[in-house]
């Protein structure tokens, strides 16, 4: 067989040769039911290795606002390979990055860098607990930072964890050490009961809260009214700090986050994702005084390429492209609104009952068993979830030359690259999917 001509499957076993599964995370191993093998990605468009074109709703989990291979990113990044991309010392590419975050970011003075989310995270906690003196965590159900030891608890659609003390909370994985979250605590989401009883009763055990202030990765669940302002109250009554995970959120749903769209400011956020464009970046920063610690090197963050410049070159084009569009989230909310409009007319036409939720280009649609009683909560979405008729209707989208994650909970994203004639081709292969499900 022609190697340029394989089929999905073929490439796949061929790639299952070498890396363990076919995969290099964990996450990745359920996202392709159908076996799909890319072989390029331009705007909001992957072809695979069959040469097949599909309209992409995953967009590499999120990072592409611009699309995929976005020139003034390829092209800056491209000239820092020729300037040296690594020397592990202090770079004029570091000021300039982290001005542009604390420019863009409400509650963001100083940063560092790191090389993904989980390690912005774990470094964020372990700062913050170094700053109180304490050592309890609090997280909410569905509420993902990563995959360290103290933060990954089980799944979002197995949701088994339900208390809010550490003895509640159980391992996400095989072979974690469950002591390593004996000083994790996790919430209902949205609860502000169970929260003003753990605060009530704990609250001078606690070092931090850590969210998403949209539950993003698992249902595009925004906080109820008045829930984050809450969180804000009860952390600085208490001495805790407030940690947003904005790795999705961050210059996505607002320029400043969703610290920005809801008006409240964190002590410490964590970014990722849009702000490196697609390249391993992240960071973790707040005032000068929340950072203290690591500025005078009484708190340890490390890492060999954490802030390399590679990376930070792609961190200021696209912060600096984000900065010089006044009217991009205008835009950007309007491809969000014209996609949901689109898909709840293809989804009522076919009388199909579906859950759609949104917060600008970041959405959740999902194919329902019954109506969704509590849609602020986690488990009253995950309750009235169809997730096996959700699975098929993935494949037969693919197969109509769509794409979007399996998982119902999972979200969609969008870019500027998702233009009207593209959601319409999009609506076009959703219509025939729901079709073939029958």
């Amino acid at each position: 067989m022609d190697a340029e001509r394989r089929t999905n499957t073929d490439s796949l076993e061929d790639i299952k040769h070498v890396i363990a599964g076919g995969v290099s995370s964990s996450m990745r191993a359920a996202a392709v039911p159908v076996p799909l093998v890319v072989r390029r990605a331009e705007g909001c468009l992957i072809r695979d290795v069959e040469d097949t074109e599909l309209v992409d709703f995953n967009m590499g989990y999120g990072p592409h606002l611009f699309g995929y291979a976005d020139r003034d990113v390829a092209e800056a990044v491209a000239d820092q390979f020729t300037k040296g991309h690594m020397t592990g010392l202090p770079h004029e590419l570091d000021a300039a990055a982290g001005s542009l975050v604390a420019e863009l970011v409400p509650g963001v003075e100083q940063v560092r860098f790191a090389n993904s989310g989980t390690e912005a995270v774990a470094s964020a906690l372990r700062l913050a607990r170094a700053t109180t003196g304490r050592s309890l965590v609090v997280t909410f159900e569905g509420h993902y930072h990563g995959w360290s030891e103290t933060v990954l608890r089980a799944g979002k659609t197995t949701l088994q964890v339900q208390g809010t003390r550490p003895t509640d909370v159980v391992p996400g994985a095989p072979g974690m050490i469950p002591e390593a979250l004996a000083h994790t605590a996790q919430l209902p989401w949205n609860d502000a009961e169970a929260l003003e009883e753990l605060f009530a009763r704990d609250g001078d055990q606690i070092a931090a809260v850590i969210l998403e202030p949209v539950l993003a990765n698992a249902g595009v669940i925004p906080p109820a009214p008045g829930f984050l302002r809450l969180l804000r109250e009860l952390t600085a009554r208490s001495g805790a700090m407030l940690i947003f995970d904005e790795v999705i959120t961050g210059f996505r749903v607002a320029r400043g986050g969703a610290q920005e769209l809801y008006d409240v400011t964190p002590d410490l956020t964590v970014l990722s994702k849009v702000m490196g464009g697609g390249f391993p970046v992240a960071a973790f920063g707040g005032t000068a005084e929340a950072m203290r610690m690591l500025a005078t090197n009484e708190a340890y963050h490390a890492g060999v390429y954490a802030g390399n410049h590679a990376a930070l070159r792609a961190v200021v084009t696209v912060l600096t492209k984000l900065r010089a569009l006044p009217g991009l989230y205008d835009e950007l909310e309007a491809i969000g609104a014209g996609a949901e409009e689109a898909l709840r007319e293809v989804f009522a036409a076919e009388r199909r009952p579906v859950h759609i939720s949104r917060v600008g280009t970041l959405m959740c649609v999902a194919l329902l068993r019954k109506p969704v009683e509590k849609a602020d909560t986690l488990r009253g979405l995950a309750d009235a979830v169809d997730f096996s008729r959700h699975r098929r209707f993935q494949t037969l989208a693919q197969r109509e030359g769509l794409y979007f994650h399996p998982n119902a909970l999972e979200p969609w994203f969008l870019s500027t690259e998702h233009t009207g004639d593209v959601l319409d081709k999009a609506a076009g292969a959703l219509r025939r999917a729901l079709t073939g499900l029958g």
